[in-house]
């Protein structure tokens, strides 16, 4: 689930298909709902709003939003997906 989506989800309904978000209504700031979809069910979790925003500053100051790429060394990352055939 990408960064983009948690912080769209704290702002309102975000998201389509397999993975929905959305601020819980009458919670205030507490909490938000996120759906998660598949051929084989759905789950519904509440999470707390702290717990998300917490996690978006603590990522973003490792690595900020839009220079993940920058991170990730594709050769290896290639290597390792045809080594496991």
């Amino acid at each position: 689930m990408g960064r983009d989506l948690l912080a769209d989800g704290l702002r309102g309904s975000a998201g389509s298909g397999d993975v929905r978000i959305w601020p819980a209504v009458g919670r205030g700031d507490q909490a938000m709902y996120i759906v998660l979809g598949s051929p084989a069910g759905t789950a519904l979790l509440e999470v707390p709003v702290q717990d998300v925003r917490t996690f978006l500053e603590n990522t973003e100051a490792l690595v900020p939003r839009g220079a993940e790429s920058g991170h990730i060394d594709w050769n290896v990352e290639l290597a390792n997906l045809f080594a496991k055939g």
